[in-house]
Order: C-alpha cells, then sequence, then structure tokens
C-alpha cells in the first residue's frame, strides 16, 4: 500500500471585489493628492512672483516650462523603482527590494548632478533658444541656475515615491509632498516679498523644498522594512537591466512629450486665438491626467505585488477592476465638463474669440475622457507587469500618429477641433494596443523583480 501523497496547498483565491475595489481606493486617493499637489504650488509661486512684475513672471514661466519638461523626461525613475520594488516585495525578497532603490538612488544622483551641471552652465543659451525676449532672459536664466543645484534631490525624490508606492504605501508621499509644499509656500512668500530677494528668493525656497523631500524620505524609508543600505553599486547584470528600464520608459515619455508637443506647436502654426484656445483644453487635459493617473499608481504597486507573488489570477482581477474605474472615472469626469461648458472655461479666459473656438472641441475633449481613463488606468497595470518594451514601442507609435495629424491641421484645416482629434487618435491607439496586450498572456510574467543579484537573506520569503 503506498503512503498517502502530501496534502497540496490550494492556490490562494483572489479577493472579493469589494476589497480589490477598496485596496484600489486606498493606494488611488493619496496618490491622487500627491500629485495635484505639484500644480497647487506652482500657482502659489505664480501668485507670489506675479507680484514681483511682468519681467519676473515671465521669466518664472520660461523656467518652469523647461524644468516641467525635465521632470516628465526623468520621471522614469519613479516608474522603474515602483514596478521592481512591487515585484520583489511580492516575491517576499525584500532584499532585492532593497537594492533596487539603493541603485536607483545611485543613477538618479548621477544623473542629477550631471543635468544639474549641464542647466548651471547652459542656462543662458537654453533660454536664448527659446527665443526669450530681452526682458525676460535674467529672471529666467538666474531662476534656472539657482533650481539646477535641486535638480539631483528632485530625482531622488522620484526614487523615495518610488520605494513607497511599490510597497503599496501611498500616504506617506502624500504626508511628505504637503509638508514640502508649505514650507516652498512659506519660504517662497517670505523670501521673496518681506526679506526682498524678489524671483532669486523663490528659486532658493523650491530648492530647500526639495531637500527636505530627500531628507524625509531617508529618515522615513526605514518604515519600509526594506534593507537599504550595504549593497554597494550594482553589478553587471543588475546595471544592464537598470539601462533597458531607464531607456524604455526614456522613450515611452519623451516619445509621448513630443507628440503632444507637435499639437501644440500646430496649434500656433493655426493662429493666436487657436493656440490660446487649445492652451485652456490642455490645461484642463493636464488636470485631468493627475486625477486619473492614481488609477495607474494604484495598478503599477498591485498588479505589480500579485505578479511578484505568482498570483497571476489576482492581477488580471485588479487590472479588471482598474479598467472599470478608469472607464467609469472618466465617465464622470466627461459629465462635469460637458456640464460645465459655458462655465468651466470662462475660469481660464474671458475672451470672446477665445470662447467662441473652443465650442465643439470643448465637448468632444471632455467626452474622450472615457477613452483617456482606461488608457491610464491599464497603463498603470503593464508597468506593474514591467512591460516596458511594449508601451515604449506602442506609445511612441501612437505619439507619432497623433503628432503627424496634428501637423496636418494648418495644411488641410479642422482648427482646434482637428488637433484635438489628432490628440484623440494618440489616446485611442494607445487603448487598443493596451487592451490587446492585457488579453493575451505574454504581459502576465509571475515572478521576482527584473533586476535581481545575488540571494539576499530575505529571499526565501521571510522578512528582511
Amino acid at each position: 500500500m503506498s503512503p498517502p501523497s502530501a496534502p497540496v496547498d490550494p492556490a490562494p483565491a483572489v479577493p472579493p471585489a469589494r476589497r480589490r475595489h477598496r485596496h484600489i481606493l486606498t493606494l488611488a486617493v493619496p496618490a491622487v493628492g500627491t500629485l495635484v499637489a505639484d500644480p497647487l504650488l506652482g500657482l502659489v509661486d505664480t501668485a507670489v512672483v506675479g507680484r514681483l512684475g511682468a519681467a519676473q513672471l515671465g521669466g518664472l514661466g520660461l523656467a518652469v516650462g523647461v524644468l516641467t519638461a525635465l521632470s516628465w523626461v526623468f520621471n522614469f525613475l519613479v516608474f522603474g523603482t515602483t514596478s521592481t520594488v512591487a515585484r520583489a516585495v511580492g516575491a517576499g525578497d525584500r532584499h532585492a527590494a532593497g537594492r533596487r532603490v539603493q541603485h536607483a538612488g545611485q543613477v538618479a544622483a548621477v544623473i542629477g548632478v550631471v543635468i544639474g551641471l549641464v542647466l548651471l552652465l547652459g542656462a543662458p543659451a537654453l533660454v536664448h533658444a527659446f527665443g526669450a525676449v530681452d526682458e525676460l532672459v535674467d529672471p529666467a536664466v538666474t531662476y534656472l541656475r539657482i533650481r539646477a543645484v535641486g535638480v539631483p534631490f528632485l530625482l531622488l525624490g522620484y526614487v523615495g515615491h518610488g520605494a513607497f508606492r511599490g510597497v503599496s504605501d501611498t500616504r506617506t508621499p502624500l504626508l511628505v509632498a504637503l509638508v514640502a509644499n508649505v514650507i516652498n509656500a512659506a519660504l517662497t512668500y517670505v523670501l521673496a516679498i518681506p526679506l526682498g530677494f524678489g524671483l532669486t528668493g523663490a528659486a532658493w525656497a523650491t530648492v530647500v523644498a526639495e531637500v527636505v523631500v530627500v531628507v524625509c524620505f531617508a529618515v522615513l524609508l526605514g518604515r519600509t522594512g526594506l534593507p537599504i543600505a550595504g549593497h554597494g553599486r550594482p553589478g553587471a547584470v543588475e546595471l544592464r537591466a537598470l539601462v533597458v528600464v531607464s531607456r524604455d520608459l526614456f522613450l515611452r515619455t519623451g516619445g509621448l512629450v513630443l507628440g503632444l508637443l507637435a499639437v501644440t506647436a500646430a496649434a500656433a502654426r493655426v493662429g493666436a486665438v487657436t493656440a490660446a484656445g487649445h492652451q485652456v483644453l490642455y490645461q484642463t487635459f493636464l488636470l485631468v491626467s493627475f486625477l486619473m493617473d492614481g488609477f495607474a499608481i494604484a495598478g503599477q504597486a498591485i498588479v505589480g505585488t500579485s505578479l511578484g507573488a505568482g498570483r497571476l489570477d489576482e492581477a488580471r482581477a485588479y487590472g479588471r477592476d482598474l479598467v472599470r474605474w478608469g472607464i467609469g472615472g472618466g465617465a464622470v469626469v466627461a459629465l462635469v465638463l460637458v456640464a460645465g461648458r459655458d462655465l468651466l472655461p470662462r475660469l481660464l479666459t474671458d475672451d470672446p474669440a477665445v470662447l467662441g473656438v473652443i465650442g465643439t472641441a470643448w465637448v468632444v475633449a471632455a467626452v474622450a475622457h472615457v477613452v483617456n481613463g482606461p488608457v491610464f488606468a491599464l497603463d498603470g497595470v503593464l508597468m506593474g507587469a514591467e512591460d516596458f518594451a511594449y508601451l515604449r514601442t506602442w506609445t511612441v507609435i501612437a505619439a507619432v500618429v497623433g503628432g503627424v495629424a496634428g501637423q496636418l491641421v494648418p495644411v488641410v484645416g479642422g482648427g482646434l477641433l482637428g488637433l484635438w482629434l489628432a490628440i484623440e487618435a494618440l489616446m485611442v491607439i494607445r487603448l487598443v494596443s493596451l487592451v490587446l496586450r492585457v488579453r493575451g498572456d505574454a504581459w502576465g510574467r509571475p515572478g521576482a523583480a527584473l533586476v535581481t543579484g545575488p540571494p539576499g537573506p530575505s529571499s526565501s520569503g521571510g522578512r528582511g
């Protein structure tokens, strides 16, 4: 008689829908607060500097435009850290997760120093390349050179955000962002106006806030339970994986930014009124993007953790939930924007000609958020799955199509409506490519993070 076989542990059940939805909102809501904090801070800076004079305000706007593009391009440090940390945590390898954070911090510091030096030395050439009038050159150059000092801290802060998101903690980054923003707002006012340092004071206030963010994350990282210190420099395999991930995310984000910039450039070629109308719609689009990106952040952390633990069915279930949240959130936003089509544009402009050209384009751009919502959610799902190469390829393809379509509008006609149909073509291509991907199996690779190294003390699943 053969001995009885050992009992086989049943596969862990997928959490019930109510628990999944609660988990999504627990991560998404604080993430939205963190994302919205930066634009609100920009409004505070604008309000303070706006009292110093037109040249200072114009110089601030030009310099912040450069720094915003910089932050968009290098936000791969957030995305890459979040995904690989989540995968390692899900696999029970907290040692690998801590190693990933430390190595990402080293990369951020090196890139930050290089970019900071480029800004410090090249600020005059950069400002002149933008075609700034003479009265804006000195304020913009001064602001950029001071902010260059804070670039390494800005990028290190991105790694801190990614680390906490990777362990499914979006509340701590929100707290850090709120503290930094309060300090920045207070210092900006005190240094710029009562102490009389003007735009220089505003710039130094932001640098101080960036340092505060890094110090806060350094102190609070111990709460993640990740062994951050003592890993040394990344090995050849880890460095190669870091380079590949950084390259793919850099190209993905850079392609998207260039596609949208191509449409903005086309708007300027159509005429001043069309360009102004496009700015109103574009700023509204960015605000909604911040709101909807909370689901992308939640998806990245949850899906990364589920796949790291080998729970593919759970990752798929959360992916479906996130798509529903994206569609529902997009529909709510669309209804609000359509209902407020006579009021909301007037909050940004009172020019009758601009309001007249917005008209139908506002409604089309508003309804399009039903498409945009699931795009943001699915983007987060595939980032959590570390499917960066696929995201890179199809985001760049979509950006090329949208950018070329936008460039054709000044030639063939279509005005503001045509420009926003071009942007929506970009988003539809992204949606179709994302849906096709998640319906297959290639994205759902279970297991630990892509960036691995020698097994750590917690690689067997114990706490590190």
